[in-house]
């Protein structure tokens, strides 16, 4: 990697990398360009960028709308323009009911209209694909195995009824938002189409940081209307793929049969709105 790195430096015109961060799949630095400004370099580990291949195309048709702007894209690597300003997920400690608010602005100005952008994107069933399949090991709790088999029934479901199908973030939640002096800006994009009432799904599952409160089913319920209300979406739709993108997530780190996981009482949580909403009122 420290060779990759180096080679992509030199090929790009950027300096002076200081490691940011690290993720699953990529790697960041803060570079300096030639012209003195600063920048973030994403350096994804697979060539092909994984799931985020398509991301860049869907910020660069949303940079008038707040996304992060994309300066230059070349092979596994991604330059960015350097943000100044915390993170919701930061924001969020302090003041989670403001944080969760910008968020549902953000995803409002996002999608106040569908964008077109000149790449195929990865259709939502296929991002779902892996909880479609998902098998639980034979020491999973019974509870656990009953859920996630709901949460199968209803990704289902929701992919076979979807009607507003468009360009996606697929993955817009508190840490993937800036808080700059400009005002809100959107990075990380996974690039997915389909279900508007996907896009704020995982957001349920943040701040981390807010373990009890992203679990208690006032705070739930409160998120929901304020997300539905942003996206204009049915909220029991939403309740059902926070459900869903919950139950992937728990797919995602199994990497196989799955046996325990810290989200099943989350996943529990939504559940237990998603039944209740839907329950009260038509979809």
């Amino acid at each position: 990697m420290h060779h990759t790195l180096q080679e992509t430096l030199t090929r790009l015109g950027l300096a002076d990398p200081e490691p940011l961060a690290e993720t699953v799949g990529a790697r960041l630095w803060r570079v300096r360009q030639t012209d003195g400004t600063q920048a973030v370099l994403k350096l994804h580990k697979r060539a092909d960028r994984g799931n985020e291949a398509a991301g860049a195309a869907l910020l660069r048709a949303w940079t008038d709308r707040g996304a992060v702007r994309i300066l230059t894209e070349a092979g596994p690597a991604v330059v960015m323009e350097w943000l100044d300003g915390p993170s919701l997920a930061n924001v969020a400690i302090q003041d989670p009911k403001r944080a969760a608010q910008t968020l549902a602005h953000v995803s409002r100005r996002l999608h106040r209209d569908p964008v077109q952008i000149d790449r195929d994107l990865p259709r939502l069933s296929l991002v779902l694909a892996p909880l479609l399949r998902a098998v639980c090991s034979s020491d999973c709790p019974p509870s656990l195995r009953s859920e996630l088999n709901e949460a199968i029934a209803l990704a289902r479901d929701l992919l076979a009824t979807g009607t507003d199908k468009r360009p996606l973030h697929g993955d817009l939640h508190h840490a993937n938002v800036i808080l700059t002096d400009s005002g809100a800006r959107v990075l990380d994009a996974k690039g997915f189409h389909g279900d508007i009432s996907y896009e704020l799904a995982n957001a349920f599952r943040h701040p981390y940081a807010l373990h009890a409160l992203i679990r208690d089913p006032d705070w739930i319920e409160w998120c929901r209307g304020l997300y539905a209300g942003a996206l204009n979406v049915p909220e029991p739709r939403l309740a059902q793929w926070a459900a869903v993108k919950c139950a992937l997530s728990i797919v995602w780190r199994a990497k196989g049969p799955i046996t325990r996981d810290p989200e099943a009482d989350l996943l529990s949580a939504l559940l237990d709105q998603a039944r209740a909403v839907s329950t009260n009122r038509p979809s």
